[in-house]
């Protein structure tokens, strides 16, 4: 597990976009990736597990399989839409 606090955006890559909230954590993306650009994130309060999920913490590696989008049965990982052309 990486850790909590990136420095940066990290539920988006060039050619996905993850919603946390949607993200049920079952990790099924986190073996799809070939990659390894996403890793387990977990959320504590007064030292209560309040939430847990995954990130994006390589995007710079995503060379847009989508695997992870296709893994994911709760459409928490879907295309990003703020690619350009």
């Amino acid at each position: 597990m990486k850790s909590t606090f990136p420095e940066h955006d990290n539920t988006s890559t060039p050619f996905v976009h993850l919603d946390t909230h949607a993200c049920t954590a079952c990790w099924e993306c986190l073996d799809a990736c070939p990659n390894s650009v996403i890793d387990k994130s977990f959320l504590y309060l007064a030292d209560t597990l309040i939430h847990e999920h995954v990130l994006m913490y390589e995007a710079t590696q995503c060379t847009g399989c989508l695997k992870c989008m296709e893994a994911c049965k709760f459409d928490a990982i879907r295309p990003n839409i703020r690619v350009q052309a």
